[in-house]
């Protein structure tokens, strides 16, 4: 981001009946200006700030307040809401962003975008792998000399009001702030215990405990081989980071109980905060940037943050051993993995396959693949399981319950499944 797109936008004139927003700019040579920009210019500048070398996705959310004032966001499963950032998307990239945050703005919806780049078209935080990005959300009012100790010592790139407070000065609260990074800072690191070995964003396998119940993690998988780590040390770095810099600014009081200046749950790496240049539907006024800096180099992770302490009660690292609960390595192995092994079934990117079972003729592809069981759906066939049953479907013509009920064949074919596949764990 240069401080030349920032004046460009400034000398492009509004549309008719668009509102013009106060903004300081910190041009490179370290000059400052503080100047009017149209909405829409707010809303390009805070793309190229957060988004202009993403290779990834960028995630534009909205949605709309219930009549009890609650915001509802219904975009986030939407793939349309998932657009190439800088980093992939051509010299046009912002255009199909804008377009859509636009068209969201006008039907009177709040629109957000997402800090972190996404690696695919979701918003789980799974799928966020990297940042080039810290950030802070503040929504209390009358913090802002613990604000501007904190800017003193880190001074943010970024400074958004979210229009949330009943004045649009600097001391209505609301803020978001945001410091960028000199290089992309990985999201996850997982060691395997056992053997030693530093995985990157190994991605988390959950386990549901009832038909209602939460999921559970019962161990990680590594995105390169697909092997499962059940024994292994974690840190979530991306949370972990902006949860120092909200400790850093400190607590308040509410409710006689110790609460955060700034939104604990906003450390969260998939999370998306308010496009700046769109409405609060709140007030009815626009989020605007207040300041960007365009003279203050990207910080060294370690220069922003390597001197801040955890939360005293925070657990940024987590040791799980998870082979207490006993998961089966050899049923964390991916349907995908497994099928072309056992069966010599390559499993297509999306849609049924014909049923493994060598007794079911199968014309109309009735089997369903999920990412570690099948399920064969004709009336006529009870082909369904894990691994195991895929290995007895096709060498004994068995599985399910029948393969369960018989303990000495299940032992049998567990032994000779864990042979060919035990280099997958």
């Amino acid at each position: 981001m240069t401080t030349a797109f920032a004046e460009n936008l400034h000398k492009r004139p509004a549309a008719e009946g668009e509102p013009m927003l106060a903004i300081t700019i910190v041009r490179c040579d370290g000059s400052e200006e503080s100047t009017e920009l149209s909405a829409s210019g707010h809303r390009a500048l805070h793309l190229e700030f957060l988004h202009a070398a993403t290779t990834g996705y960028v995630e534009i959310a909205a949605g709309a307040r219930a009549s009890d004032g609650e915001l509802k966001i219904r975009t986030r499963s939407d793939r349309d809401h998932f657009l190439p950032g800088g980093g992939r998307g051509g010299p046009s990239w912002r255009n199909p962003l804008l377009g859509l945050a636009a068209m969201h703005d006008q039907a009177e919806e709040e629109v957000f975008v997402g800090v972190a780049p996404r690696v695919v078209r979701k918003a789980e935080k799974e799928d966020v792998r990297w940042t080039r990005c810290l950030w802070m959300d503040i929504d209390p009012p009358g913090y802002e000399q613990d604000i501007d100790r904190l800017l003193a010592r880190r001074p943010a790139h970024l400074e958004i009001a979210t229009a949330g407070g009943a004045s649009d000065s600097r001391n209505d609260g609301h803020r978001h702030l945001i410091w960028l990074l000199s290089r992309p800072q990985v999201a996850r690191t997982v060691i395997d215990r056992d053997t030693g070995r530093e995985h990157l964003n190994a991605r988390e396998l959950t386990q549901r405990t009832g038909k209602k119940g939460r999921p559970r993690i019962i161990g990680y998988r590594d995105l390169k081989t697909g092997r499962a780590i059940t024994n292994s040390k974690v840190v979530d770095w991306i949370e972990r980071w902006n949860l120092r810099l909200i400790h850093h600014l400190g607590e308040t009081c509410q409710d006689a109980k110790k609460v955060y200046i700034a939104d604990r749950k906003c450390r969260e790496r998939a999370r998306v905060l308010r496009l700046a240049g769109t409405r609060n539907m709140k007030t009815g006024r626009h989020a605007r940037i207040v300041r960007v800096d365009h003279h203050l180099a990207p910080y060294d992770i370690q220069a922003l943050i390597g001197g801040l302490p955890d939360p005293p009660n925070a657990r940024p690292i987590r040791r799980r051993d998870l082979r207490s609960r006993n998961p089966d390595p050899y049923r964390l192995i991916p349907a995908a993995v497994y099928f072309p092994l056992l069966a010599g079934i390559e499993l297509p990117a999306s849609g049924n396959i014909h049923c493994p079972s060598p007794a079911h003729p199968d014309r109309k592809a009735s089997c369903s693949v999920s990412e570690y069981v099948f399920n064969c759906h004709s009336s006529h066939c009870e082909a369904q399981g894990t691994i195991y049953d895929l290995w007895a479907l096709r060498t004994r013509g068995i599985c399910g319950d029948a393969l369960s009920a018989n303990k000495t064949l299940f032992h049998i074919v567990a032994t000779e499944v864990r042979e060919r596949c035990r280099h997958l764990v």
